[in-house]
């Protein structure tokens, strides 16, 4: 009885999927032992373990067909795992950052890193200076007798800056060129505002195809 086709073992004996294997891609582009009556087959580039069918032999042209790499050495993306996956390796030149997307050229860039920002509960404190404040003025109730300054007979003219600053009527003079400040009150202390910038996150790596 002949022997069955799934019981061939051995590498003379097993069948295989191409009829060529080259070193790498310099060797499969030279293309030797190929002619027109290959056009078809396959070939076996072994360094990226690539599955390449001629589609010409003269010159000799090839069409990927399958095997090897998903990605090209160099490519990088990111997992969320915190190893790399098998053929990718970690890169760790970064850290702590946040992903921005954009249209043109990638770079990077910024000085504080993500945990340190997201991770505020507040803004940093400020104290007040005097251009910092709205424009205000505080009133001062004087008169001749308790006000001091230069007295002047009524009549003389003075500014008034409302109805209550009339002297009294028995008086028969009142004070102009007289400069008075309410008592200073404040601690001159510093002050801040509540901000929750405590985000959710998901931790991921960025890795390099090998």
């Amino acid at each position: 009885m002949s022997t069955l086709h799934g019981a061939l073992t051995g590498a003379d004996n097993m069948h295989v999927p191409y009829a060529w294997e080259y070193a790498n891609q310099s060797a499969r582009e030279a293309g030797i032992g190929v002619d027109a009556s290959g056009i078809g087959k396959l070939a076996r580039q072994l360094d990226d373990n690539t599955l390449w069918m001629l589609i010409s032999a003269s010159p000799v042209t090839w069409k990927q067909a399958g095997g090897g790499a998903s990605f090209p050495s160099g490519t990088r993306m990111l997992f969320q795992q915190s190893t790399a996956p098998t053929g990718w390796t970690k890169d760790v030149t970064l850290n702590d950052r946040a992903l921005r997307v954009v249209s043109g050229a990638v770079g990077s860039g910024g000085v504080t890193g993500f945990s340190s920002i997201f991770s505020r509960t507040m803004v940093d404190s400020t104290t007040l200076v005097t251009s910092q404040m709205p424009s205000h003025r505080l009133g001062i109730l004087a008169g001749y007798s308790n006000f001091g300054g230069t007295a002047e007979a009524v009549g003389v003219g003075f500014y008034w800056s409302g109805s209550s600053d009339v002297p009294p009527a028995s008086s028969s003079k009142f004070v102009r060129n007289a400069t008075r400040y309410t008592d200073y009150v404040g601690g001159n202390g510093s002050h801040s505002h509540g901000l929750d910038l405590r985000l959710a996150y998901v931790d991921v790596i960025i890795a390099r195809k090998d």
